[in-house]
């Protein structure tokens, strides 16, 4: 790129850096292994969030930037839940999921997916209905769950690719569908203006 600089031109090699975006799975179960490692493989630093302080160890998750310990309650005090931040809740355990719902969907993160049956859902929204909890239509929209893409797998790595790929598809603005079917380059083109204004 070249630009004007005290009345010469310059020109100059431009290489942007953005921060890796972040993944936390919340759960320390048989699961959340794979997803945390194709996450990690998929450019996320990935933090594993677990509930009971002998299941997180950093250990069990090698592919994890880190794993923290803490209550459901707390969750939302250990990491900062911005609009960069993708998250997977996998704790299996009804009240813990709740609790991490309720908490993530006040926070501005575009992504929560949730492990689960359609029907495990509805009762977690009975509960909070009962509780006089409510969630706007935008909240919901980021909730997604059964997470995942219907790919017909069923082993713990071909789910982790199922949950790793919506996240992408998310965090990328994309309608997950087959490449064929795009028109035009499979990657987005970014565009450098001349100006040096970006």
């Amino acid at each position: 790129m070249t630009v004007e600089l005290d009345g010469e031109s310059v020109t100059v090699f431009v290489d942007g850096l953005t921060a890796p975006s972040k993944l936390v799975v919340v759960g320390t179960g048989h699961d959340v292994g794979p997803i945390a490692e194709l996450g990690a493989q998929a450019d996320f630093r990935v933090s594993v969030v677990g509930f009971r302080g002998a299941a997180a160890k950093a250990d069990r998750f090698p592919a994890a930037s880190e794993v923290v310990s803490t209550s459901p309650a707390r969750m939302t005090d250990e990491f900062d839940f911005d609009a960069n931040t993708y998250v997977v809740v996998a704790t299996h355990n009804f009240v813990d999921d709740r609790l991490a719902i309720e908490a993530l969907l006040d926070t501005p993160v575009p992504y929560v997916g949730l492990m689960g049956p359609h029907e495990r859902f509805e009762e977690m929204l009975d509960d909070f209905e009962d509780e006089g909890t409510t969630f706007t239509d935008a909240q919901l929209a980021r909730l997604y769950t059964p997470v995942g893409l219907d790919l017909g797998g069923g082993s713990p790595y071909q789910i982790a690719l199922s949950i790793v790929s919506e996240v992408l598809a998310v965090k990328n603005g994309r309608e997950p569908r087959h490449l064929r079917t795009r028109e035009g380059t499979i990657h987005d083109r970014i565009e450098l203006s001349t100006d040096g204004s970006g």
